[in-house]
Protein backbone atom coordinates (compact mmCIF):
# COMPACT_ATOMS: atom_id res chain seq x y z
CA UNK A 1 0.00 0.00 0.00
CA UNK A 2 1.41 3.38 -1.04
CA UNK A 3 1.62 6.01 1.69
CA UNK A 4 0.07 9.45 1.66
CA UNK A 5 3.00 11.79 2.30
CA UNK A 6 2.66 15.23 3.85
CA UNK A 7 5.67 17.33 4.83
CA UNK A 8 7.16 15.55 7.82
CA UNK A 9 4.81 12.58 8.14
CA UNK A 10 3.13 9.80 6.20
CA UNK A 11 -0.06 7.78 6.51
CA UNK A 12 -1.57 4.57 5.19
CA UNK A 13 -5.20 3.49 5.10
CA UNK A 14 -6.46 6.74 6.59
CA UNK A 15 -8.78 7.70 3.75
CA UNK A 16 -12.09 5.93 4.35
CA UNK A 17 -10.60 3.84 7.21
CA UNK A 18 -11.77 0.24 7.22
CA UNK A 19 -11.52 -0.27 11.00
CA UNK A 20 -11.99 2.01 14.03
CA UNK A 21 -8.36 1.89 15.26
CA UNK A 22 -5.62 4.33 14.23
CA UNK A 23 -2.00 3.43 15.01
CA UNK A 24 0.23 6.51 15.39
CA UNK A 25 4.01 6.67 15.75
CA UNK A 26 5.13 10.22 16.64
CA UNK A 27 8.70 9.80 17.90
CA UNK A 28 10.48 7.43 15.49
CA UNK A 29 11.29 9.91 12.70
CA UNK A 30 14.83 9.88 11.31
CA UNK A 31 14.56 12.87 8.95
CA UNK A 32 16.96 15.57 10.17
CA UNK A 33 16.61 18.76 8.08
CA UNK A 34 19.86 20.57 7.17
CA UNK A 35 18.76 23.67 9.09
CA UNK A 36 18.47 21.52 12.23
CA UNK A 37 21.93 20.01 11.81
CA UNK A 38 23.41 23.46 11.14
CA UNK A 39 22.32 24.64 14.60
CA UNK A 40 23.29 21.45 16.44
CA UNK A 41 26.03 21.76 19.08
CA UNK A 42 26.47 18.00 19.56
CA UNK A 43 27.39 15.26 17.09
CA UNK A 44 24.26 14.20 15.14
CA UNK A 45 24.54 10.68 16.56
CA UNK A 46 23.64 12.06 19.99
CA UNK A 47 20.09 12.74 18.78
CA UNK A 48 19.41 9.01 18.43
CA UNK A 49 18.61 9.08 22.16
CA UNK A 50 15.54 11.17 21.37
CA UNK A 51 14.21 8.64 18.86
CA UNK A 52 11.81 5.81 19.56
CA UNK A 53 14.31 3.86 17.55
CA UNK A 54 12.66 1.97 14.64
CA UNK A 55 9.27 1.91 16.35
CA UNK A 56 7.89 2.97 12.97
CA UNK A 57 9.07 -0.31 11.48
CA UNK A 58 6.85 -2.19 13.92
CA UNK A 59 3.83 -1.06 11.88
CA UNK A 60 4.77 -2.97 8.72
CA UNK A 61 2.34 -5.81 9.29
CA UNK A 62 -0.43 -3.37 10.19
CA UNK A 63 0.16 -1.50 6.93
CA UNK A 64 0.12 -4.77 4.98
CA UNK A 65 -3.21 -5.66 6.60
CA UNK A 66 -4.69 -2.32 5.58
CA UNK A 67 -4.97 -0.90 9.10
CA UNK A 68 -4.82 2.90 9.37
CA UNK A 69 -1.33 4.10 10.35
CA UNK A 70 0.15 7.58 10.69
CA UNK A 71 3.80 8.17 11.52
CA UNK A 72 6.26 11.03 11.77
CA UNK A 73 9.15 11.05 9.32
CA UNK A 74 10.64 14.23 10.81
CA UNK A 75 12.86 13.67 13.85
CA UNK A 76 11.64 14.48 17.34
CA UNK A 77 14.59 16.86 17.70
CA UNK A 78 12.86 19.17 15.19
CA UNK A 79 9.69 19.43 17.29
CA UNK A 80 8.01 17.05 19.72
CA UNK A 81 4.54 15.98 18.59
CA UNK A 82 3.76 14.79 22.12
CA UNK A 83 3.98 18.31 23.56
CA UNK A 84 1.48 21.17 23.50
CA UNK A 85 2.16 24.04 21.06
CA UNK A 86 2.50 26.33 24.09
CA UNK A 87 5.10 24.13 25.82
CA UNK A 88 7.92 26.39 24.66
CA UNK A 89 11.06 27.04 26.69
CA UNK A 90 11.26 30.84 26.58
CA UNK A 91 15.02 30.75 27.06
CA UNK A 92 15.32 29.05 23.66
CA UNK A 93 13.52 31.86 21.81
CA UNK A 94 15.07 35.21 20.97
CA UNK A 95 13.31 38.05 22.76
CA UNK A 96 10.74 35.82 24.44
CA UNK A 97 9.52 36.48 27.96
CA UNK A 98 8.75 33.69 30.38
CA UNK A 99 5.46 35.41 31.10
CA UNK A 100 4.46 34.91 27.46
CA UNK A 101 4.06 31.16 28.05
CA UNK A 102 2.40 28.81 30.54
CA UNK A 103 4.28 27.67 33.62
CA UNK A 104 6.88 25.06 32.57
CA UNK A 105 5.94 21.45 33.21
CA UNK A 106 8.17 18.63 34.38
CA UNK A 107 9.19 17.60 30.86
CA UNK A 108 10.16 21.13 29.83
CA UNK A 109 12.14 21.65 33.03
CA UNK A 110 14.01 18.46 32.15
CA UNK A 111 14.89 19.84 28.73
CA UNK A 112 12.20 17.99 26.79
CA UNK A 113 9.64 20.64 25.89
CA UNK A 114 8.12 21.36 22.49
CA UNK A 115 11.59 21.68 21.01
CA UNK A 116 14.02 19.50 22.98
CA UNK A 117 16.71 21.61 24.60
CA UNK A 118 19.18 19.28 26.28
CA UNK A 119 20.01 15.66 27.01
CA UNK A 120 21.23 14.30 30.33
CA UNK A 121 24.96 13.66 30.18
CA UNK A 122 25.26 15.64 26.94
CA UNK A 123 24.13 19.14 27.87
CA UNK A 124 22.62 21.75 25.57
CA UNK A 125 21.69 20.61 22.05
CA UNK A 126 21.80 23.89 20.13
CA UNK A 127 24.42 26.50 19.31
CA UNK A 128 21.99 29.40 19.50
CA UNK A 129 18.49 30.54 20.34
CA UNK A 130 15.73 30.23 17.75
CA UNK A 131 13.63 33.07 16.42
CA UNK A 132 9.90 33.01 17.11
CA UNK A 133 9.36 32.71 13.34
CA UNK A 134 11.48 29.54 13.28
CA UNK A 135 9.46 28.00 16.10
CA UNK A 136 6.16 29.00 14.51
CA UNK A 137 7.26 27.51 11.20
CA UNK A 138 7.82 24.14 12.84
CA UNK A 139 4.43 24.31 14.51
CA UNK A 140 2.46 25.42 11.46
CA UNK A 141 4.20 23.23 8.88
CA UNK A 142 4.45 19.98 10.87
CA UNK A 143 3.11 19.84 14.44
CA UNK A 144 -0.33 21.28 13.74
CA UNK A 145 -0.93 19.40 10.43
CA UNK A 146 -0.01 16.11 12.12
CA UNK A 147 -2.56 16.59 14.87
CA UNK A 148 -5.18 17.83 12.45
CA UNK A 149 -4.67 14.66 10.41
CA UNK A 150 -5.01 12.45 13.50
CA UNK A 151 -8.17 14.27 14.60
CA UNK A 152 -9.67 13.99 11.12
CA UNK A 153 -9.11 10.22 10.93
CA UNK A 154 -10.54 9.64 14.41
CA UNK A 155 -13.63 11.66 13.54
CA UNK A 156 -14.09 9.67 10.31
CA UNK A 157 -13.94 6.49 12.38
CA UNK A 158 -16.39 7.77 14.97
CA UNK A 159 -18.88 8.76 12.28
CA UNK A 160 -18.59 5.45 10.47
CA UNK A 161 -18.32 2.99 13.36
CA UNK A 162 -19.65 4.92 16.34
CA UNK A 163 -16.27 4.53 18.04
CA UNK A 164 -12.62 5.40 17.40
CA UNK A 165 -9.44 4.29 19.15
CA UNK A 166 -6.01 5.88 18.86
CA UNK A 167 -3.13 3.55 19.75
CA UNK A 168 -0.07 5.76 20.17
CA UNK A 169 3.06 3.64 19.77
CA UNK A 170 6.33 4.48 21.52
CA UNK A 171 9.45 2.63 22.61
CA UNK A 172 11.31 2.92 25.89
CA UNK A 173 14.78 2.07 27.19
CA UNK A 174 14.86 -1.15 29.21
CA UNK A 175 13.57 -0.54 32.73
CA UNK A 176 15.52 -1.98 35.63
CA UNK A 177 13.72 -4.53 37.76
CA UNK A 178 12.50 -3.57 41.21
CA UNK A 179 12.31 -5.45 44.46
CA UNK A 180 8.54 -5.67 44.02
CA UNK A 181 8.79 -7.67 40.82
CA UNK A 182 10.19 -7.92 37.28
CA UNK A 183 10.55 -4.80 35.17
CA UNK A 184 7.77 -4.15 32.65
CA UNK A 185 8.48 -4.89 29.01
CA UNK A 186 5.38 -3.00 27.92
CA UNK A 187 3.66 -0.04 29.54
CA UNK A 188 0.04 0.67 28.69
CA UNK A 189 -0.99 4.27 29.39
CA UNK A 190 -4.52 5.66 29.55
CA UNK A 191 -3.84 8.69 31.77
CA UNK A 192 -5.21 6.78 34.74
CA UNK A 193 -8.51 6.08 33.05
CA UNK A 194 -9.01 9.59 31.66
CA UNK A 195 -8.26 8.90 27.99
CA UNK A 196 -10.00 5.57 27.30
CA UNK A 197 -12.62 3.18 28.60
CA UNK A 198 -10.92 0.75 30.96
CA UNK A 199 -11.78 -2.30 28.88
CA UNK A 200 -9.34 -1.25 26.15
CA UNK A 201 -6.31 -0.97 28.42
CA UNK A 202 -7.32 -4.17 30.18
CA UNK A 203 -7.56 -5.94 26.83
CA UNK A 204 -4.04 -4.92 25.83
CA UNK A 205 -2.64 -6.02 29.18
CA UNK A 206 -4.40 -9.39 28.98
CA UNK A 207 -3.18 -9.99 25.43
CA UNK A 208 0.42 -9.15 26.27
CA UNK A 209 0.46 -11.19 29.47
CA UNK A 210 -0.94 -14.17 27.57
CA UNK A 211 2.20 -14.01 25.41
CA UNK A 212 4.44 -14.04 28.47
CA UNK A 213 5.32 -10.35 28.73
CA UNK A 214 5.56 -8.26 31.88
CA UNK A 215 3.15 -5.33 31.60
CA UNK A 216 2.53 -2.21 33.67
CA UNK A 217 -0.39 0.21 33.58
CA UNK A 218 0.43 3.94 33.62
CA UNK A 219 3.77 3.52 35.43
CA UNK A 220 6.14 5.01 34.56
CA UNK A 221 4.43 6.28 31.38
CA UNK A 222 0.77 7.31 31.53
CA UNK A 223 0.61 9.30 28.29
CA UNK A 224 1.03 12.99 27.56
CA UNK A 225 -0.21 15.61 25.10
CA UNK A 226 -1.30 13.28 22.30
CA UNK A 227 -3.71 11.47 24.62
CA UNK A 228 -4.91 14.70 26.20
CA UNK A 229 -5.43 16.29 22.80
CA UNK A 230 -7.31 13.49 21.04
CA UNK A 231 -9.13 11.45 23.69
CA UNK A 232 -12.83 12.12 24.19
CA UNK A 233 -14.18 8.97 25.84
CA UNK A 234 -17.55 10.62 26.39
CA UNK A 235 -17.84 10.85 22.59
CA UNK A 236 -16.48 7.30 22.10
CA UNK A 237 -13.05 8.52 20.95
CA UNK A 238 -10.46 6.70 23.05
CA UNK A 239 -6.68 7.07 23.15
CA UNK A 240 -4.08 4.70 24.61
CA UNK A 241 -0.30 4.91 24.70
CA UNK A 242 1.81 1.78 24.29
CA UNK A 243 5.49 1.74 25.27
CA UNK A 244 7.61 -1.18 24.05
CA UNK A 245 10.97 -2.12 25.56
CA UNK A 246 13.49 -1.53 22.77
CA UNK A 247 15.51 -4.58 23.71
CA UNK A 248 12.59 -6.73 22.53
CA UNK A 249 13.14 -5.78 18.89
CA UNK A 250 16.53 -4.06 18.54
CA UNK A 251 20.07 -5.44 18.62
CA UNK A 252 22.10 -5.39 21.88
CA UNK A 253 23.32 -1.85 21.09
CA UNK A 254 19.69 -0.69 20.69
CA UNK A 255 20.56 0.85 17.33
CA UNK A 256 19.24 -1.52 14.66
CA UNK A 257 16.46 -4.13 14.27
CA UNK A 258 17.40 -7.35 16.03
CA UNK A 259 16.26 -10.96 16.24
CA UNK A 260 13.03 -10.07 18.02
CA UNK A 261 11.82 -7.65 15.37
CA UNK A 262 9.44 -9.98 13.51
CA UNK A 263 7.84 -11.15 16.74
CA UNK A 264 7.18 -7.57 17.87
CA UNK A 265 5.86 -6.56 14.45
CA UNK A 266 3.39 -9.45 14.66
CA UNK A 267 2.56 -8.59 18.28
CA UNK A 268 1.64 -5.00 17.45
CA UNK A 269 -0.67 -6.09 14.64
CA UNK A 270 -2.29 -8.64 16.97
CA UNK A 271 -2.97 -5.92 19.52
CA UNK A 272 -4.56 -3.69 16.89
CA UNK A 273 -6.70 -6.63 15.72
CA UNK A 274 -7.83 -7.27 19.29
CA UNK A 275 -8.79 -3.62 19.74
CA UNK A 276 -10.73 -3.70 16.46
CA UNK A 277 -12.64 -6.81 17.56
CA UNK A 278 -13.39 -5.30 20.97
CA UNK A 279 -14.59 -2.00 19.50
CA UNK A 280 -16.78 -3.55 16.81
CA UNK A 281 -18.10 -6.29 19.09
CA UNK A 282 -19.56 -4.04 21.78
CA UNK A 283 -23.35 -4.21 21.90
CA UNK A 284 -23.36 -0.72 23.42
CA UNK A 285 -22.07 0.94 20.25
CA UNK A 286 -24.47 2.45 17.78
CA UNK A 287 -22.90 3.72 14.58
CA UNK A 288 -23.55 7.37 13.88
CA UNK A 289 -24.06 6.68 10.21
Amino acid sequence: MAPTDIDGFASWGTENPSVPVLLSVPHAGRDYPPELLDTLRLPPAALVRLEDRYADALTRRCVALGYPVIMARRARAWIDLNRDEEDIDAEMVQGALRSDYPTPGVKQRGGLGLIPRRLSGEGELWKRQFTLDEVQHRILSFHRPYHEAVADVLEQMRRRFGVAILLDLHSMPPIRGAASGPAPQFVVGDRFGKSAASRYAELLITQLQAHGFNVALNHPYAGAYILRRHARPCANIHAIQLEVDRSLYLDPDLRHPGVGFDRMDTMISALVSALVDEALGSDALIAAE
